[in-house]
């Protein structure tokens, strides 16, 4: 009753140390085409948190003087808390991001203002900047 069950190759026992090794080099080279990938993704994580950071903080800047506009005036890299900006910015602008706003009469009357905010920082040994601009008129909410 008891039959032996054909190899593929006859007379063959186990495997032999080649095809363990040959064995070995696949899996690395797969295993290390997957840490690749998930360490480009950890990058761009990284980057897009400071992005969308830096993102949300400059909108915040720009909306709270929607809500003041008493406090637009000519200014030229001015950062938000000389101007009493981002006091109530929550959470805590992360260490390593720094912010400069521009304000720049754009006609006579003195009441519309181009509005730029930067926002810098280093990341990966590089410099990151990040610009939003708006128009706002003085004397106003809004535009």
């Amino acid at each position: 009753m008891s039959r032996k069950i054909q190899r593929s190759w006859p007379g063959q026992e186990a495997m032999t140390l080649l095809e363990v090794l040959l064995a070995l080099v696949i899996f690395t080279i797969i295993s290390n085409m997957a840490l690749a990938i998930f360490s480009t993704a950890t990058i761009w994580i990284k980057h897009s948190r400071y992005e969308s950071t830096a993102t949300y903080y400059a909108a915040s800047l720009l909306e709270e003087l929607r809500e003041k506009p008493e406090k637009i005036k000519s200014v030229s890299m001015a950062e938000p808390e000389i101007l009493g900006l981002g006091e109530g910015y929550t959470p805590a602008i992360p260490p390593g991001i720094s912010a400069g706003i521009d304000m720049e009469k754009v006609d006579a009357l003195d009441r519309l203002y181009r509005i730029r905010v930067t926002l810098s920082w280093y990341e990966g040994g590089q410099k990151q900047k990040l610009c939003l601009l708006t128009m706002m008129r003085k004397g106003e909410s809004g535009l």
